[in-house]
């Protein structure tokens, strides 16, 4: 826990645990049963995020909502040994529990998901600040209370479609709204959600959501597009790194070269941590996208989102090499 309120970012969103399983011998059929060779445990959803932003020096808070059962308990110690602090965090007398299980495959992924609620953090945050109810007079007083005696340079926040009243919340404060508005398909379809994307600063979808937002397929397109809602627009595309909009200018940022993709579960989050970390530290635009892209791509080099992020100095070394 940090001695003073200021940080750099502060991330809102769900957390979860990942289980991935990779070298798989096949795409499993019905009925199939074999072992892999490769498995890990690790925390995900916004996690990734705000664990990438730690990882490179950031001085990050968290706010997410978790309960009282092993899964959440397990993500609150993953909290601590990666450095994020707990102001932001709180803890309900109730399981909470979210988890995905990721079957990793030939350079992709498929993901089954289970939450003991839906977007757990988001329900109670937007219903703290709605309802008279104590315990949620109780989550909303904390919240306003950090808010208030706190100072962040960015912050980065899942989007949903519902989450005005929160932006309502944030938006007295001097700082910069990155958003990812996530793959959920109905939220993708809900025609609140590009009013509430127009409230951030930037956004960060990667090329299916942003075709689903816009209806345009091709990346680029998707992206001018979108610059109509939002001054700047990052679509990340995979291994052929991301296609910005800056400022009405086109960008095109090509991925850091690796040698084996061995899981893409949660390589957009490292980018959005990568990213901010280029931003707080000033850097162009351009070269805030190389942050991203290479935090991303070396994600897809282990299991789980975080287990390949590089250090501050070692992205420094990276940054150097790649060509600009």
């Amino acid at each position: 826990m940090y001695k003073d309120s200021q940080f750099d970012v502060l991330v809102i969103g769900t957390t979860c645990i990942d289980l991935v399983f990779s070298h798989m011998p096949n795409w499993p059929m019905p009925g199939d049963q074999f072992g892999v060779k490769k498995f890990a445990a690790h925390c995900g959803a916004v996690f990734n995020v705000a664990a990438t932003a730690s990882r490179l020096g950031l001085r990050v808070g968290l706010l997410t909502i978790l309960g009282n059962d092993f899964l959440s308990r397990f993500i609150l110690e993953e909290i601590d040994k990666v450095g994020i602090s707990r102001d932001f965090v709180i803890v309900q007398d109730e399981p909470l529990r979210a988890i995905s299980t990721c079957l990793a495959y030939d350079g992709d992924r498929a993901i089954v998901s289970y939450e003991d609620i839906a977007d757990a953090t988001l329900v109670y945050l937007l219903d703290a600040l709605s309802s008279e109810k104590p315990t949620s007079k109780q989550i909303r007083e904390k919240v306003v209370a950090l808010l208030n005696t706190s100072q962040f340079a960015a912050t980065y926040i899942s989007a949903q479609a519902s989450i005005g009243p929160l932006l309502d919340l944030l938006a007295e404060r001097q700082t910069t709204i990155f958003m990812d508005p996530g793959g959920e398909i109905n939220n993708l379809r809900d025609s609140r959600l590009p009013a509430v994307l127009q409230r951030a600063h930037v956004i960060m979808p990667n090329q299916r959501e942003a075709m689903y937002l816009t209806n345009i397929e091709e990346p680029e397109g998707a992206a001018r597009k979108l610059n109509e809602w939002v001054n700047d627009v990052i679509v990340t595309v995979g291994e052929r790194g991301t296609v910005a909009c800056h400022q009405g200018q086109m960008i095109h940022c090509p991925a850091y070269p690796i040698a084996e993709v061995v899981d893409t579960t949660g390589a957009g989050d490292a980018f959005c941590g990568g990213f901010m970390y280029g931003w707080v530290k000033g850097y162009t635009f351009h070269d805030a996208l190389r942050c991203g892209n290479i935090c991303g791509s070396l994600s897809t080099t282990a299991l789980t989102g975080t287990a390949a992020i590089p250090t501050a100095k070692q992205l420094e070394i990276y940054l150097q090499q790649e060509p600009g």
